[in-house]
């Protein structure tokens, strides 16, 4: 059942009411508001207790619920938008002209007596299916004889048709019939269909005083089916006509595949040095109006020696024709190209290409082609050395960044102390050679994710300056490369040249300290993707002290409902900390359901309901109203918290706490 919020609690009272409970327990007050705050002790390195770290209080408040669901449903996950691809009822029996009939029904899953709901209808949002006509609702069926047709005779008795449900009060049902007309013009095997709507209208004497969203269930999709021309078209994957538009997709090795924008009926794949196996998808449509099965040829042409084309149904067994092909449906075949590792191109002009003729089985003179091109690899992207000019670009070394601010207790660290203000940047020096035969360009971009002192990852993008001097560090004067649709453009390269490269990544001063991999890649159309993964920037110690931070997944719920925390204790300073213990307390108005700690410490995690007496094992419920559970981190394995325990600098205490509300 699909709802719009969950109402468990409350419907659970409702039910239980009605079998004649004895006794339930009242739902919490809509309004009420449940404050919960979590707490950090510790001591010192030398065992000094210090003043407990309180996290920022989080607020809850409980409010009522409605909701409705309309069935039967479609296909489709998402409730705002019907699947016509998987419909929830059909009639494949429809002549043109027919007026077809459809059940539905719907249903108050809400907290909220009488209410009333708009009948809508939805088309089909891929113009696949097409609209029937003159939609209309009836509460009774109009058809008396169920054939599953209404006659002009059962629409004239039918009455008025309607457009609102009123007066459904909690878990009420009320039945209702969608009724449309097949237009007189449709073609045999044509899809026709309409998608009932509801939407649930403002309660003002039940809502008391809120303003709710106004949902919508619209996955409810019905068609019918209307029964002859020949032939078929091939192209890239879900575009076989070759109109265009299909986006960027990935093979099943994980290789990005780019059909043609402009027409020309080509797919093409970027291969590094390392791909041995690329998967092209291609797709068949019958543009015949019945059923059709279709044959393959592939033409390979360009290959290196020691390569492999293989034709592969959508299951991976081998191909030999596909199944029937309903008209104007589609289906796909693999290509499954195999190249020998390490394999290049030195004539860019002349890549491996796989042109695909698709054959009508109704018609043989009836055929189209397709084609799956293999970019190869003719460059190098990587370190340089700013010492050796002669050295050529090499992405295997790891390599690390130089600071422009090196950290006083670590030169090779960025400094993050309390100077700095902003970002403060180190260096790579880096290179791009075109090993190709003709002029070449490329796209190059960086990054590399940061670990900051809030405990959030963010990304940080490298940007690259044309190294003038060849020295390695950023100088004034030098520029940065132009900023192109995923990276930064190099420009032409002629072959057999070197661009010299600074790398600049712009550290954040709220980093953690550590090291961090920097990702980068150079982008051809030609020469493919050359990775540059092994390099390094490291970051200095910031000296802050311990850091609690809290949220929860509900500022607003309803009875019944979980609240999670998500509570962390982190070492923000240089120095160690001990007999670290992260608590919470179940607050008012819950009732305690688990809680779970994790650490990034090497240590193993240890629980207490009192503070004093610890276990491996996590409380579990129940627990008394207002208990407060403990996680600590015993690093010396003695089966307690102590000051011998103790919290490395990054490292956390982090816990998952959650409550019923009442």
């Amino acid at each position: 059942m699909k709802k719009y919020w969950s109402i468990v609690s409350l419907m659970a009272a409702m039910a239980a009411s009605a079998a004649g409970a004895a006794t339930t327990t009242p739902p919490t007050p809509a309004g009420t508001v449940i404050i919960n705050t979590a707490t950090l002790n510790f001591s010192d390195f030398g065992g000094t207790p210090q003043p407990p770290v309180d996290s920022p209080p989080v607020t809850t408040t409980v409010l009522p619920v409605p909701s409705f669901v309309l069935t039967p449903n479609d296909g489709s996950a998402d409730v705002t938008k019907p699947d016509y691809t998987k419909p929830g009822q059909t009639n494949n029996n429809v002549k043109p002209g027919d007026v077809v009939v459809f059940p539905y029904q719907i249903t108050n899953t809400g907290n909220v007596p009488g209410e009333s709901y708009t009948l809508g209808n939805l088309p089909d949002p891929t113009n696949t299916v097409k609209p029937g006509t003159n939609v209309l609702y009836f509460l009774a069926n109009p058809d008396t004889n169920t054939d599953g047709f209404i006659s002009p005779t059962e629409l004239a008795a039918a009455g008025a048709p309607i457009t609102t449900i009123s007066g459904v009060n909690q878990d009420q049902t009320f039945k209702f019939y969608q009724v449309y007309t097949v237009p007189a013009t449709a073609l045999n095997t044509e899809k026709y269909g309409a998608d009932p709507t509801g939407t649930r209208n403002p309660n003002p004497t039940k809502d008391q005083g809120l303003t709710f969203n106004l949902p919508v269930d619209a996955n409810n999709s019905n068609t019918t089916t209307i029964a002859r021309k020949d032939g078929g078209v091939i192209g890239p994957k879900n575009d076989p006509t070759a109109a265009g538009g299909t986006p960027v997709y990935n093979s099943p090795e994980g290789v990005a595949i780019t059909p043609d924008q402009n027409g020309k009926d080509t797919q093409t794949a970027n291969a590094t040095a390392t791909t041995t196996i690329i998967t092209f998808t291609n797709t068949i449509q019958n543009n015949g109006n019945r059923p059709d099965t279709f044959t393959v040829t592939p033409n390979n042409t360009d290959f290196p020696v020691g390569y492999n084309v293989a034709l592969l149904n959508p299951d991976g067994t081998p191909f030999t024709q596909t199944p029937s092909v309903a008209p104007g449906q589609t289906t796909n075949i693999l290509v499954k190209v195999t190249l020998p590792a390490g394999a290049t191109s030195a004539d860019a002009t002349k890549q491996p290409t796989v042109t695909l003729t698709v054959i009508s089985g109704n018609d043989a003179t009836k055929t189209d082609t397709t084609k799956d091109i293999v970019n190869l690899p003719g460059a190098k992207f990587g370190d340089v050395d700013p010492k050796n000019p002669g050295t050529e670009p090499n992405p295997t070394p790891a390599v690390p960044a130089t600071p422009a601010n090196p950290d006083p207790k670590d030169p090779t660290a960025v400094n993050v102390g309390p100077t700095c203000t902003n970002t403060t940047n180190a260096f790579l020096p880096m290179g791009v050679k075109n090993t190709g035969g003709a002029p070449d360009r490329f796209v190059i971009s960086g990054s590399t994710t940061v670990k900051l002192t809030s405990g959030a990852d963010q990304a940080v993008t490298v940007t690259y300056y044309t190294d003038t001097n060849a020295n390695g560090i950023l100088d004034a004067g030098e520029v940065a490369l132009p900023t192109v649709q995923g990276g930064q453009d190099t420009g032409l390269i002629a072959p057999g040249a070197t661009l010299k490269l600074v790398a600049v990544i712009p550290v954040p001063c709220a980093s953690a300290q550590g090291l961090y991999t920097i990702n980068q890649k150079a982008v051809s159309p030609t020469s493919g993707t050359i990775p540059d993964t092994n390099d390094t920037v490291k970051v200095g110690g910031n000296g802050t002290p311990p850091v609690v931070t809290k949220t929860v997944d509900k500022t607003k719920a309803q009875p019944g409902d979980v609240l999670t925390y998500v509570i962390s204790g982190t070492n923000k300073a240089n120095a160690n900390i001990t007999g670290a213990v992260l608590k919470d307390t179940v607050p008012a108005n819950t009732t305690y359901v688990s809680f779970a700690a994790t650490t990034t410490s090497t240590g193993k995690v240890l629980y207490s309901i009192n503070g004093t007496s610890w276990s491996p094992a996590a409380p579990a419920a129940p627990q008394a109203d207002g208990t407060t559970v403990y996680a600590g981190v015993d690093t010396n394995n003695d089966g307690t918290i102590t000051i011998a325990d103790v919290l490395k600098p990054g490292e956390s205490i982090s816990a998952t706490f959650k409550v019923q509300v009442k």
